[in-house]
C-alpha cells in the first residue's frame, strides 16, 4: 500500500489540497495537487464560511481523481491568521550534568502564564538554552553546569478554527489525523539549518496577510502578521484605475520592478473581462505598485529594527509566498528600500517550485518526518455546531 500524505491548506485567497508520496532516495512524488480560489481569510475569520465547505469538497473531488484515490485521512496546516506564538524564559538549578528531568522542570516553569482562552496550545518547542560556561545550546543534555537558563516557544491556535475544520471534514467522510502550525513548517524545511542556527527571518507574503517569523535553530520566537498582502496590490490598482479585480491581478503579475526591466515601454497590456486586449499606462501602474510595496516592506522593515537592536546581530532574510514573488524584480525593489536582500526560497521538488505551494511542500516533509503530533480529539462543536466550543 501506497505510503502517502494529503495536505489541506487554507490560504488567505485559496484553499489547497496535496497528495504525495514518499519513496526512498527519491524525495516526494506529487500525485495530486489543486488551488481553488474563494473569498478567503480576513484578520481572524472567514470571509464566507458557508462558501468554504464547497470549495473545500470541490478541491478534494479534485485531487482524488488526479491520484486514483479515496482521500479519508488528511493533515491540515493551521494559517498563520488563526496562531499566535509565545515565548517564555526561565532558570532552575542543575546538580552535576543537565539531564532529562531539568529540562522538563525548565519547560513546567515557562508554562506559567495566561493566553486567551479562545486559544488552544497546540505545541511547545525548545528554543535554546544558556549554561555557566557562557554558551547557547540547542541541546544540553549532559553539559556540566549549576545553572540553566531557557526559552521555550509555544503555539497556540483559534480553536473556533480547529473546531471549524474538523466540523467541515467530517461532513466529507475525512478524518483529522494531525494539525500542522504553517509558519513552524516552512521555518523548518523552507529556511536552510545553518542559517537557523545563527537566527534567520521568513517573510511569507500572502494575498491578503503577511507573516513574519524570526527563527532561531528549530524554534521561531518572534511571529508576527501583517494584514497586508499582494491581494493590497490588486486592490489599489483596482481602486485607482477603476478596473475588475481580474484585469488588476493580470496587470500585477505583468509587472517588473524597475523601469529599465520594462525597456521604458509607456503602457502594459491586459485582456479585458470581454476579451478586449487592452492598454494601460505604465508610469500610473508603478506608481500604484511601487508605494503599496514600499509600504509594506517599510511596515516589515520596522520588525527587524527592534530586533536587530535587541539581539545585536544582521539577519538573513527568506521570502517565501505567492504575494509579490510572481513579480520580476521584488528582491532588488526589496534591497532598494530596506537595505537587506532577501533571499526566495526553494524547494527540491520540481512540481510544487511555483511559490504559492511552497508552504504545502514544508507540510509535507513535516508530516513525512513526524517531527511531532497535534492530534485532534474525536468528538467536538464549534461555530458550525452552535457555537459551542471543544476542549482540546
Amino acid at each position: 500500500m501506497k505510503d502517502t500524505k494529503t495536505i489541506i491548506e487554507f490560504g488567505t485567497s485559496k484553499i489547497s489540497c496535496t497528495i504525495a508520496e514518499r519513496k526512498p532516495r527519491m524525495g516526494l512524488e506529487v500525485l495530486g495537487c489543486t488551488q481553488i480560489n474563494y473569498q478567503g481569510i480576513k484578520k481572524q475569520g472567514w470571509v464566507d464560511k458557508d462558501e468554504v465547505y464547497y470549495v473545500l469538497e470541490q478541491v478534494i473531488e479534485s485531487v482524488e481523481r488526479q491520484a486514483g484515490v479515496r482521500i479519508k485521512n488528511v493533515e491540515v496546516g493551521i494559517p498563520g491568521s488563526f496562531l499566535k506564538m509565545v515565548s517564555r524564559t526561565a532558570q532552575v538549578d542543575v546538580k552535576g550534568k543537565v539531564a532529562e528531568r531539568d529540562v522538563d522542570h525548565l519547560i513546567s516553569r515557562t508554562r506559567r502564564f495566561e493566553y486567551d482562552r479562545d486559544y488552544s496550545m497546540v505545541c511547545e518547542w525548545p528554543a535554546w538554552f544558556y549554561l555557566d560556561d557562557g554558551n547557547v545550546y540547542l541541546d544540553p543534555l549532559n553539559v556540566a553546569t549549576r545553572k540553566m537558563r531557557g526559552c521555550i516557544s509555544y503555539t497556540l491556535a483559534s480553536r473556533a478554527f480547529l473546531n471549524d475544520v474538523i466540523k467541515l471534514t467530517r461532513h466529507l467522510g475525512i478524518r483529522v489525523d494531525n494539525f500542522i502550525p504553517e509558519p513552524l513548517a516552512e521555518a523548518l524545511y523552507l529556511v536552510p539549518e545553518e542559517k537557523r542556527d545563527s537566527i534567520a527571518v521568513l517573510v511569507d507574503i500572502g494575498y491578503y496577510t503577511t507573516n513574519v517569523s524570526l527563527i532561531y535553530g528549530d524554534a521561531i520566537l518572534y511571529f508576527t502578521r501583517i494584514d497586508m498582502g499582494g491581494g493590497s496590490i490588486t486592490s489599489d490598482i483596482s481602486y485607482v484605475m477603476k478596473l475588475d479585480t481580474e484585469t488588476a491581478e493580470l496587470l500585477k503579475r505583468q509587472y517588473s520592478f524597475g523601469l529599465e526591466e520594462n525597456n521604458g515601454a509607456a503602457y502594459m497590456y491586459a485582456k479585458s473581462p470581454e476579451g478586449r486586449l487592452k492598454k494601460y499606462p505604465y508610469d500610473l501602474l508603478k506608481q500604484i505598485i511601487d508605494a503599496r510595496v514600499e509600504h509594506l516592506i517599510l511596515y516589515i522593515s520596522r520588525f527587524f529594527r527592534k530586533a536587530e537592536t535587541k539581539l545585536g546581530k544582521n539577519f538573513d532574510i527568506f521570502l517565501t509566498g505567492g504575494g509579490i514573488s510572481f513579480m520580476r524584480g521584488e528582491t532588488s525593489f526589496y534591497r532598494s528600500i530596506s537595505g537587506k536582500t532577501p533571499v526566495n526560497t526553494k524547494v527540491s521538488n520540481a512540481k510544487m517550485q511555483s511559490p504559492d505551494l511552497h508552504a504545502a511542500y514544508a507540510m509535507l516533509q513535516f508530516a513525512y518526518d513526524k517531527v511531532f503530533v497535534i492530534k485532534p480529539q474525536q468528538q467536538r462543536r464549534g461555530i458550525f455546531g452552535k457555537g459551542k466550543e471543544a476542549k482540546f
